[in-house]
């Protein structure tokens, strides 16, 4: 902090005034604001980036990118070439990459030139010159060839995230872990089938529902790249080698089992175990019990609709209530905001997971299965697709008319939810009855 707090109040008064009535030029008021932000005496990168700020807003920033702030640039950052237009070096964990952005016929494209300090800044301005007399547009094809693997993973990612999709990060490090480990600097010149396909067939075997989420997110990254022509002239990937769906573990918990859960709840916090009793009861994801809302729920009219940014499908779903289900909303406290409070789901996962392991669970036993319980059990008793896709929130097709009839199936959808939740009833009573999985077991 400044040596004088009393000078440094007055600059800031100061500068409000200017702000509120002098008409300061923006550039000159940024500038002193910055300024001011550095009398603090905040440090490190902080320090950094808003003295890289100033230097912009004062007109004193380098004219002349330099190897000395190429070799010092961090993780997550860039650095665009002032000389050069569109040529930039951006830092990764993995290391650092020259790529040049241009706009041609109203679209933005972007290849990457070459690797640092493989490719020096000399090196880069070189190529970039070369690119540019030759037009960007005539050599893309070819400067497709020469992305990396690591590139490619990155604007998949980002294409992902900002389509809203929830799944961008648990793809991304699954391409991390299994492709980008070994091949992150290949270029997508040198890919092969082969080379794509060794990253999981190994674990077909022993470890299916993995090699099964590798070869998606893998074959998702590319079937994307080619839909938005980032893969090189004659790059046939074709069909990856499959890994039917039949061989991945699909584990829905006995009779038995389900008994031990719905009356080990009692072991955990109150919250925790209505949360996962109310997810039980409803068939919903932890995602969608958490965030239930006090504004979602129409207590008279017994039903909960999930809007649509909440819901996987990015529809509203709307869930019948049964009477068990509003007996346990009822005992909640309050009715506003969040219903469980605002509990996040690695912590009621983790709870769950040491109360599991106490019980004598298998660790297969999520709080997803009871998704898997209810429909598996609807389906036992005679319900047809239709219904366990309302109850589920799937939808057979994209059609206007699939969304119509899913809709309209609210009085047997609250029929189904009913006999499930009696149903659970019987096997926490632990009556004599033959339910889920039993007779097959």
């Amino acid at each position: 902090m400044p040596s004088d707090t009393s000078d440094f109040q007055r600059r800031i008064a100061s500068l409000v005034a200017i702000e509120q009535g002098a008409g300061a030029e923006p550039r000159a008021l940024t500038a002193a604001l910055m300024q001011a932000a550095l009398d603090t005496g905040i440090r490190k990168e902080l320090r950094s980036t808003v003295a890289h700020a100033l230097e912009q807003a004062t007109g004193e920033a380098a004219k002349e990118l330099t190897d000395l702030a190429c070799r010092r640039l961090k993780p997550g950052n860039r650095l665009t070439d002032p000389q050069f237009a569109g040529l930039a070096l951006v830092a990764s964990k993995r290391g650092k990459r020259w790529i040049y952005r241009s706009q041609a016929s109203g679209k933005q494209r972007q290849v990457t030139l070459g690797h640092y300090p493989a490719m020096t800044l000399a090196g880069a301005r070189e190529k970039w010159a070369t690119v540019r007399s030759e037009g960007l547009d005539s050599k893309v094809a070819d400067m497709r060839s020469q992305m990396t693997l690591e590139a490619l993973a990155d604007a998949y990612a980002d294409a992902q995230k900002a389509k809203g999709l929830k799944s961008w990060q648990r793809t991304r490090r699954i391409l991390e872990k299994n492709l980008l480990d070994r091949h992150a600097t290949m270029t997508l010149g040198d890919v092969s089938r082969e080379v794509l396909e060794d990253c999981y067939t190994h674990l077909i075997d022993g470890q299916p529902g993995a090699a099964h989420n590798i070869r998606m997110a893998i074959s998702g990254m590319f079937t994307w790249a080619y839909e938005t022509r980032r893969l090189p002239t004659g790059l046939t990937i074709g069909t990856l080698r499959k890994t039917p769906k039949s061989n991945i573990k699909e584990y829905v918990p006995p009779t038995a089992q389900l008994r031990v859960m719905l009356r080990g709840l009692d072991g955990l916090r109150r919250v925790d175990a209505d949360i996962l009793r109310f997810q039980c009861l409803t068939g919903t994801r932890m995602s969608e019990a958490l965030g239930a809302d006090w504004s979602e729920i129409d207590l008279n009219e017994r039903r909960w609709t999930i809007p649509a940014n909440r819901m996987k499908a990015k529809r509203p779903h709307i869930v019948m209530l049964s009477r068990q289900a509003m007996e346990l909303l009822e005992r909640r406290e309050g009715r506003e905001g969040r219903v469980f409070e605002k509990r996040d789901r690695k912590t009621v996962s983790m709870n769950w997971a040491a109360r599991r392991d106490e019980l004598g669970l298998p660790t297969d036993f999520t709080s997803h299965v009871l998704r898997k319980a209810l429909l598996t059990w609807v389906a036992d008793n005679g319900g047809g697709r239709d219904i366990r896709d309302r109850l589920s929130a799937h939808s057979q097709g994209k059609s206007a008319d699939a969304h119509y009839q899913l809709s309209e199936l609210n009085s047997p959808a609250a029929e189904w939810w009913q006999r499930w939740a009696d149903h659970l009833d019987a096997v926490e009573a632990g009556g004599n009855i033959v339910m889920i999985n039993e007779a097959r077991a």
